[in-house]
């Protein structure tokens, strides 16, 4: 590792060069001058940074015009056992900011309680260079995206640095509002403090995932960027475990030990929250009809042998077979003849298939049990009409597609990444999948690694070359073989615990409904009104608000309707 000032400049903070020349001193006596004169200057207290605020949903350009007055308060609303964030925007006037740092202390609550500090994180926004990609951006160049380990930073003059907060509320919290303080203590300026205020609803975000998710994280990625052998179980984990906490759940069948640690992994998962797990991929063969035979026979017999002991578990209503992936219509024999062999071996095993052209449903309707089209591919009444039989819908994003649909790649408005998953709640899909949390490509060529040298961030190119930047990335390789988020990943876990504030309002009415809810119809009116996902946040695929307080409001609208359905709902309530 260089030094800190190497570091901050290749993680994308601050200045690019710094130097000075040293000055010659032709006499004692200009020695002196000079050395008052510099004793002087550093008594001199640079003027103040302007402290203001963003929402998470934005992303904040460092090198771009930041007019927003400072900011009163930071605010959070959040549940229990939910993590909600607010960007501090650090805003350098003629005076560097040098050498920063965060202090955060404990929120105290009105009616009692406390959030402690340890549940308070702040991390420094990182920048990546862009190349031109092969879609329209609003900019080429510094984009904000890796939330960079809590440490010392510069802002340059006329620049603007965000920091990013996250509060996690505990499960025990009291519902009612948190008060405490965030101070910007400079090495070269006096501490700023502004004050921070949480409020706590009162109900807690569930621990399990009722969103299926299926992300993809490939150890041969860590193992080339970390320089290792192999990469150790316990590396792995910790990995998953910061996926799980994210709500995201990993494939795990990647593992290249899957078949000896399957139960190992598959335990730590679900037991942390997640929502499935991948058993295996079904890949078909294309030969001559004897190897077809041969390969459809071994692969079902080692899905077979793992779905055995899936089931001895109770885990087969959580698992899933990721068959050959996106296939076309000339593919479609091919998969018919594993597919109905496996679905033969396994009538309960859930085979689930993406596809982003063609017809798989007439096809293949009678041996696949989840259906994963693109974004861009999905038609309501064709899938609606086969949940209606019985089946799951998931879907996915990738290098498609593009605007003016949500996507997950850099250039993106951090909103769109959110408002994926009331596009899945306005639909009723009840699946994500997306194919990369480590593609880090070019970023594991030569000696050196980021952050020694600059981040390449063209993770996926097309045929002609061309760049989609972060396509298949969505973490980033921090210190000590650690994952790093992005604002990416961060906003997608937000709208993961967005979905489940739809579960619990669901539930609630659920159980309003068998307690008698004659005398609370224009209650269940509201809140059947608010689980079908108001036009004005989500009208259809492309058509979604802009605006983060569209979607807060809505947000709260839910939390207040949740509080309140589940109140009536109460044994105790007359």
């Amino acid at each position: 590792m260089k030094s800190n000032i190497t570091s901050a400049i290749h993680f994308g903070i601050g200045d690019e060069t710094m130097g000075f020349a040293r000055p010659i001193l032709a006499t004692p006596v200009a020695a002196v001058v000079l050395m008052a004169v510099l004793t002087c200057a550093d008594r001199t207290v640079a003027a103040p940074p302007t402290l203001s605020s963003a929402d998470t949903m934005e992303k904040v350009f460092r090198d771009e015009p930041w007019n927003r007055p400072p900011v009163n308060r930071l605010t959070i609303e959040a549940a229990r056992d939910e993590v909600q964030g607010v960007q501090l925007v650090v805003a350098a006037g003629k005076e560097r900011v040098r050498s920063a740092v965060l202090e955060v202390g404990d929120l105290t609550g009105e009616t009692g309680g406390s959030i402690p500090k340890a549940n308070v994180a702040w991390n420094v926004v990182g920048y990546v260079d862009t190349e031109r990609p092969d879609y329209p951006v609003r900019k080429v160049g510094w984009w904000p995206d890796p939330l960079l380990p809590p440490a010392g930073f510069d802002v340059p003059s006329g620049q603007v640095q965000p920091l990013w907060i996250n509060v996690r509320v505990p499960a025990g919290a009291k519902p009612g509002l948190y008060r405490g303080t965030v101070t910007l203590r400079p090495a070269d300026g006096q501490p700023q403090s502004v004050p921070l205020e949480v409020r706590v609803w009162n109900f807690t975000v569930p621990k399990r995932q009722h969103l299926e998710t299926c992300f993809l994280l490939r150890p041969e990625d860590l193992q080339k960027f970390y320089k290792l052998s192999s990469v150790p179980i316990e590396m792995y984990e910790q990995w998953i475990d910061f996926c799980v906490d994210h709500r995201i759940s990993v494939m795990l069948c990647e593992w290249p030990n899957f078949k000896a640690d399957m139960e190992r992994l598959v335990e730590r998962q679900l037991g942390h929250g997640g929502s499935a797990f991948c058993l295996a991929n079904a890949w078909f063969e294309q030969g001559p009809p004897e190897a077809r035979r041969k390969h459809n026979a071994e692969l079902v017999a080692q899905i077979k042998e793992l779905y055995d002991r899936a089931k001895k578990r109770g885990w087969t209503d959580r698992a899933y077979v990721y068959c050959h992936d996106e296939i076309g219509k000339e593919q479609f024999g091919y998969a018919r003849e594993l597919y109905g062999e496996l679905k033969k071996a396994m009538p309960d095993l859930r085979l689930m298939q993406t596809f982003y052209k063609d017809d798989p449903v007439s096809a293949l309707g009678d041996v696949l049990k989840i259906w994963a089209p693109n974004t861009g591919r999905y038609r309501q009444a064709e899938f609606q009409a086969r949940q209606a039989k019985g089946d799951t819908v998931w879907w996915y994003v990738c290098c498609g597609p593009g605007k003016p649909f949500a996507n997950l790649m850099i250039e993106w408005p951090a909103i769109d990444h959110r408002l994926l998953l009331w596009q899945n709640r306005k639909y009723n899909v009840t699946g994500f999948l997306y194919w990369g949390l480590d593609t880090w490509r070019d970023n594991l060529a030569g000696q050196q690694r980021w952050p020694e040298v600059k981040w390449n961030p063209a993770t996926w190119r097309n045929e002609a070359g061309k760049a989609h930047n972060g396509d298949g990335q969505l973490l980033y390789p921090g210190p000590n073989r650690r994952p790093l988020s992005s604002i990416r990943l961060e906003n997608f876990r937000d709208g993961c615990e967005d979905y489940e504030y739809f579960w619990l309002l669901r539930d609630a009415l659920t159980r309003l409904e068998k307690a008698g809810a004659a005398k609370h119809q224009a209650l269940v009116a509201e809140a059947e009104k608010a689980l079908a996902v108001d036009d004005a946040v989500v009208q259809d695929l492309t058509h979604f608000t802009q605006d983060p307080q569209v979607l807060r409001q809505a947000r709260a609208r839910l939390a207040g309707l949740i509080e309140r359905v589940t109140s009536a709902g109460s044994p105790a309530t007359p």
